[in-house]
């Protein structure tokens, strides 16, 4: 059983839809408990990982989540994120169901909260890692800044995000479509529409782009509470005439070989499963100086970092890889590589599944049951 916050369109709830299905194939049946029931929810149920919303991740959660494991008593218990952790958590303590792993998708203590929360994301996050059998960070920053913190970490992993690389070599764009000229250099931003993925730093520093390359053209894909806030920015900014909101859309795959550069200027993540797709898409990338993003990105080899925050920063970047498609192409052509040998959707599952085997679980093995047959 997975317990999550969300199952609304995220990278939680793609990362869980990978997931899911990685397990299915290899004979690990799941079922979801999520807080909020989302977009994502259909299309879990239908590759059969059933979904049962519980309401928020609040106060009375952890009772219902309690309910939902005597029932079902499930295996094992895989908790993801801090609100799923410490409700699942207290959860698992009443039934005596377990073991639990919980996966730190991206820990509490890095949102910029003012005082004392990130003290008290840090105590809970404690306590969520000292009662899992086994925790998982997405990348080895969060773990040692988990542990600096007083997280107990040494029974933790890395295991990264991984996605269908192969699936990313779409045959087609969409500038036509959106009124784009094929002559123009395109900058785009795909993302839900939130603080911690700072689209605000996106359209500033598209007017600063604008004022050097004045036929550039920008694509910010995704939707969320903070579109009023960016439709009056980009009235106000006087972007109207250069930048398409396009709002949610599922046709990834083609809006990335759209775009020329992919921006990603998010002031907390762990590692987004966006920047990887635009890596897979060949794209050459620009994004903020994050630990998750790091471990990634090599600067200058496989895409370019900014400071995340700094507006200005961000637009000499991009307007360097405006003016050199060559560039672009070699910075794509190795973030290709780069997602290819180590990002991939089975590496990931095949990970996960010696986590699982390493906290007690029974799952055959198909490679070693086909070599001994």
């Amino acid at each position: 059983m997975h317990v999550i916050n969300t199952t609304e369109i995220g990278g939680g709830a793609q990362h869980l839809m990978l997931l899911t299905h990685g397990l299915a194939a290899r004979g690990v049946a799941s079922s979801i408990v999520t807080g909020i029931d989302g977009a994502r929810s259909a299309a879990l149920t239908r590759q059969g990982a059933p979904v049962i919303s519980i309401g928020p991740m609040r106060l009375g959660a952890p009772g219902r989540i309690a309910g939902l494991l005597r029932r079902a008593r499930p295996d094992l218990l895989h908790l993801h994120g801090s609100r799923a952790g410490l409700a699942g958590t207290i959860a698992a303590a009443w039934t005596r169901v377990g073991p639990v792993v919980y996966t730190a998708h991206a820990p509490s203590f890095k949102r910029p909260l003012p005082p004392p929360l990130p003290s008290v994301a840090a105590m809970a996050e404690a306590f969520i890692c000292s009662r899992a059998a086994q925790v998982i960070f997405l990348n080895a920053g969060d773990r040692d800044e988990a542990s600096r913190r007083g997280v107990r970490t040494d029974h933790s992993v890395i295991v990264a995000n991984g996605i269908e690389v192969e699936s990313f070599d779409p045959d087609a764009d969409r500038r036509t479509e959106l009124g784009l000229e094929v002559s123009s250099p395109v900058v785009g931003m795909v993302a839900r529409l939130v603080a911690g993925k700072d689209p605000i730093t996106f359209v500033r520093m598209a007017r600063l782009v604008a004022d050097r390359i004045p036929h550039v053209r920008f694509l910010l894909v995704g939707d969320g509470p903070m579109r009023p806030a960016i439709e009056r920015e980009v009235v106000a900014l006087s972007l109207s005439e250069c930048m398409v909101l396009t709002g949610f859309r599922r046709d990834i795959r083609e809006l990335l070989a759209t775009v020329d550069v992919v921006v990603f200027p998010s002031l907390w993540e762990a590692l987004p499963l966006g920047l990887l797709e635009a890596m897979a898409a060949r794209r050459a990338v620009v994004a903020s100086r994050l630990p998750g993003h790091a471990e990634v990105v090599e600067d200058g080899v496989s895409g370019l970092l900014a400071p995340a925050g700094e507006v200005a920063a961000f637009a000499a970047r991009v307007v360097q890889l405006c003016d050199d498609p060559e560039q672009r192409r070699r910075l794509g052509a190795a973030a290709r590589e780069v997602v290819e040998r180590r990002y991939g959707v089975d590496r990931m599952v095949g990970e996960t599944i010696r986590v699982y085997r390493g906290v007690g679980l029974a799952i055959s093995d198909p490679v070693a049951t086909q070599a001994r047959s």
